[in-house]
């Protein structure tokens, strides 16, 4: 999230223009990630299979507290760090692919979700890189990106590298995404859902362009704010209201009933709430934060942050998502 203030007035701008989202960043490309030498300080055996985490070393710039570690591995020429446990885990574990923001990259996307936290409590985090500003997530006008299912193609790559040369387990294997990696997560959902147990999207929602595959029923959660003007809560154009975009996904569970909603405890006051919207029983559950901007709920705080307005703390994005997928 760092230098993020300078595209945060370009975000909005492309909002407007072209019915796209996104936080700001400067992006760095994928080299930023993998542009350090040197290796992962895990050597820890695979399990059965022999599979060990290893690769180069993240980008000095990324954040990681002590009970964590991270790695670049290369897929199809580009980057993908992961966040684990330190030391790595040895046998399969849930993998959580996290997608980055317009003008972002994985490491700037890691310190935004506080990986490094999240992986000294023990999870297992991959973040790939985009090419150029954003992904192509079947957002934009088609003179402006021609192939929206390239990154589907790419992500498809990453989750079959994991699965052969780490130590992931493929039947756990979820997405999630903020703003632009929001809608890619989307995307991919919606095309490949065998490819995944479960997929989130935080300051995202469904594109009315975008079709999904309807036999294969998915976890679904997803974080809206009612103060997010760049993805608006009730929707812009193209894209659906958070709302609409739950029922789509409702119907796809197969989930039928009224709807429920819970009033989560407010911890923190900072101006904020949190609203559960769930069909009992039903894998569909979308997050209402009154008050919430355009940020990642109890993600880095900071000056270029505040620009997209009031990130929660009254719940945690990664965990949640995390628990929910993994069913811990």
């Amino acid at each position: 999230m760092r230098n993020k203030i300078v595209l945060a007035a370009f975000a909005g701008g492309l909002f407007a223009l072209l019915g796209g989202c996104g936080s700001g960043g400067t992006d760095s490309a994928s080299a930023s990630t993998g542009s350090s030498s040197g290796s992962s300080s895990s050597s820890s055996s695979g399990g059965a299979s022999g599979r060990t985490f290893s690769g180069s070393a993240p980008s000095s710039e990324l954040t990681l507290p002590a009970g964590s570690q991270g790695f670049v591995r290369t897929v199809d020429g580009r980057s993908v760090l992961y966040v684990v446990p330190d030391p790595a885990p040895t046998t399969p574990q849930p993998l959580m692919i996290m997608l980055d923001y317009l003008g972002g990259n994985p490491t700037f996307m890691a310190d935004l979700v506080l990986a490094g936290a999240h992986a000294a409590k023990g999870e297992v985090l991959a973040f790939p890189a985009h090419e150029g500003l954003t992904w192509n997530n079947g957002v934009y006008a088609a003179e402006i990106f021609n192939n929206p299912q390239t990154d589907v193609v790419f992500l498809s790559d990453v989750i079959t590298d994991a699965t052969t040369n780490l130590p992931v387990d493929p039947s756990m294997i979820s997405m999630t995404g903020f703003s632009e990696g929001g809608f890619m997560a989307n995307l991919f959902a919606c095309d490949q859902p065998a490819l995944l147990n479960g997929y989130g999207m935080v300051g995202a929602a469904q594109v009315s362009t975008t079709t999904c595959e309807t036999g294969t029923p998915l976890k679904m959660m997803m974080f809206s704010g009612s103060d997010d003007n760049e993805v608006p809560y009730g929707g812009f154009g193209t894209v659906y209201a958070a709302e609409k975009t739950a029922s789509i996904w409702e119907t796809i569970d197969g989930c039928s009933g009224n709807e429920a909603t819970t009033d989560l405890p407010v911890v923190v006051n900072d101006g904020t709430s949190v609203v559960q919207h769930q069909i009992p029983a039903c894998n569909v559950i979308l997050y209402q934060i009154v008050g919430g901007g355009h940020d990642w709920p109890d993600g880095e705080v900071t000056p270029s942050t505040t620009l997209l307005g009031t990130t929660t703390q009254n719940i945690d994005a990664t965990q949640t998502q995390w628990e929910y997928f993994t069913g811990s």
